[in-house]
């Protein structure tokens, strides 16, 4: 049994606009998120002390292209501060490097870039109107399955009959 071109024409305006609501949505919680994020974090310049190795697997010859480094910066509290930082490959010691710190004067990642936030919302929102979708094929196909399924138990039943009656 298929849909009529009626429901077809809802259903995808039901999901075209699911889809575009969660879009919009996404994009406005990322936003407000990377506009938020210099309240309780702050760029500094920090100085490369040591590049830490990472464990590579002993047939790989091609470099990582990120690394870890340890770094040094001086804090709110004009005191210098260490941690380690992921970073792109290539920095030696004493080499500059900006990072983001907490409040705490912990690195931290940097805020959302602008094309993250759009990728993460254009996705969101294929993603949302899909899990729908299937959802909604899923109850379909589970309450075709449950009619099926009381349609044959009546007809068992009324086979019982008629062979308990001898017929």
């Amino acid at each position: 049994m298929h849909a009529s071109p009626a429901v077809r024409v809802v259903t995808a305006a039901l999901l075209l606009i699911v889809g575009c609501a969660t879009s919009a949505s996404v994009s406005a919680l990322m936003t407000r998120g990377a506009d938020a994020y210099a309240d309780g974090h702050r760029p500094v310049t920090a100085r490369v002390v040591r590049v830490l190795r990472i464990p590579v697997a002993a047939g790989r010859s091609a470099p990582l292209p990120a690394g870890v480094v340890e770094v040094v910066w001086t804090g709110r509290d004009g005191r210098p501060h260490t941690g380690r930082q992921v970073t792109t490959s290539g920095h030696r010691p004493g080499d500059r490097l900006d990072i983001w710190v907490d409040a705490g004067e912990e690195p931290a990642p940097g805020p959302s870039s602008p094309v993250l936030v759009v990728v993460v919302a254009l996705l969101a929102g294929p993603a949302a109107a899909g899990g729908l979708w299937a959802a909604g094929h899923l109850a379909r196909s589970g309450r075709r399955a449950w009619t099926a399924r009381r349609a044959a138990a009546g007809l068992e039943g009324e086979w019982r009959t008629i062979a308990a009656s001898g017929r």
